[in-house]
């Protein structure tokens, strides 16, 4: 039987009907809550991500600076003396109108500055500053003739050594390659006759016969006959040819450069790094591991202060030294922690006292780099407050809801070279 038109056109509209305006709610509430889901997974993932991202960075910075840093010590003494008030091979003893670096010459000096304040001070870091001495922008001796210069003294450069070409132009450097070795305000060493003596360089001058000028004083003693057997070849006699090198003073420390007055180049350069207080907390108050290189009046040298590793937090050392000799040559060791009394004794000023820095065998060094910004919050107190002779572990920036910020350290024992010079 043939169905009526008015039961076909109800099942055509039960067959073109739409959702309802409940089940239209349901789907739209269930989309919302999937879609919520996602960003706020989508969110924490970036937030995992640039806290992460935050940490590498910090390791790869204490890393690249660590090893700068690590790198300097192992050369620390390199031609140059490793306590110029005890060493036998040094001819002239430092006296009180000698340059303030050449008079306390030594291959390692570590100082602890007075008590740190702001970010530092907070969190109990004091880092001390350390000094090395060492040819380090040459690894070349040059074999030099020896004359007079008024009340100056001249070597000129043999055109036969061999560090001479390395300098560049064959055997006529220019001056702008004499001087990035032979630097004015840096000091030269002269060996001759088995003894050393220093000096400060006043100017070096390229070409066909560089030279090299020191000032007159400290004075470069003579050796005439038996009177001064302690000298160099008498001035001008034909024969005073011995060899020289370059003695650079490298110094570390960690400290903000925001109001930094050492050098011009600091007091510019560095200004925009503590500027932007929108790049996140802590820019104002931040530290970095500077290195910089200072004349041999003790004063930094312009256009040698660079960053070796930013948002640098923690500086520390210990070293181990020869204490004692058992029977007739053997040494003994000891540890010295930087709390120690003995630290000092080897990592003090050696002019006019009985430090023996010539003594360390090895140096451990400890670099702590902090993340550019705090993710940690306020309950997770309980490793900040390491002892002052380990690591970080945590740097309070004190603002926000999450004022700690992770910090990496590297440690490393670093052996120097034989610089008493005796058999072992």
């Amino acid at each position: 039987m043939p169905s009526s038109p008015s039961s076909t056109r109800r099942r055509a509209r039960r067959r073109s009907r739409g959702f309802t305006l409940v089940e239209l709610m349901v789907s739209l509430s269930g989309g919302l809550v999937v879609s919520l889901a996602v960003f706020a997974l989508a969110r924490d993932s970036g937030r995992f991500y640039q806290r992460e991202s935050r940490v590498a960075n910090a390791t790869v910075s204490a890393l690249l600076g660590f090893e700068r840093l690590r790198t300097d010590i192992a050369r620390t003494g390199f031609l140059s003396s490793p306590n110029a008030l005890r060493d036998i091979n040094v001819c002239a003893r430092p006296q009180a109108n000698w340059p303030t670096a050449l008079r306390s010459l030594a291959s390692v000096q570590i100082t602890q500055p007075a008590t740190t304040g702001g970010v530092l001070g907070a969190n109990g870091r004091n880092p001390p500053s350390l000094l090395l001495s060492g040819s380090y922008s040459s690894a070349d001796s040059f074999p030099a003739h020896l004359e007079i210069d008024g009340p100056n003294i001249t070597f000129q450069l043999l055109i036969n050594g061999g560090g001479l070409l390395r300098l560049g132009n064959g055997a006529s450097p220019t001056t702008d390659a004499m001087n990035t070795v032979f630097k004015p305000g840096r000091a030269l060493r002269y060996v001759r006759y088995g003894v050393e003596f220093f000096g400060q360089i006043l100017a070096s001058v390229g070409g066909a016969a560089p030279t090299v000028t020191i000032n007159s004083a400290p004075p470069m003693p003579q050796r005439s006959g038996s009177a001064n057997q302690c000298g160099v070849t008498i001035i001008n006699s034909g024969t005073g040819i011995g060899s020289i090198n370059v003695v650079n003073f490298i110094q570390y420390s960690v400290r903000n450069l925001s109001t930094n007055a050492a050098t011009v180049q600091g007091a510019s350069d560095y200004a925009s790094l503590y500027t932007n207080s929108a790049a996140g907390p802590g820019e104002a108050d931040r530290t970095e591991l500077v290195r910089v290189e200072e004349d041999v009046n003790g004063a930094p040298m312009e256009g040698t202060e660079e960053v070796v590793a930013e948002y640098a937090v923690d500086l520390g050392f210990q070293l181990t030294a020869v204490t004692g000799v058992v029977g007739c040559c053997d040494p003994s060791f000891s540890v010295v922690l930087p709390t120690a009394g003995a630290f000092n004794t080897f990592t003090g000023d050696v002019y006019n006292s009985a430090n023996t820095p010539e003594l360390i065998r090895t140096l451990r060094v400890r670099l702590g780099v902090r993340s550019r910004e705090s993710d940690r919050s306020a309950g997770m107190t309980a490793d900040v407050g390491a002892p002052a002779t380990q690591g970080l572990y945590r740097f309070n920036l004190g603002t926000g809801a999450e004022p700690y910020a992770r910090v990496r350290t590297f440690q490393a024992d670093v052996a120097l070279n034989n610089q008493q010079d005796v058999l072992w």
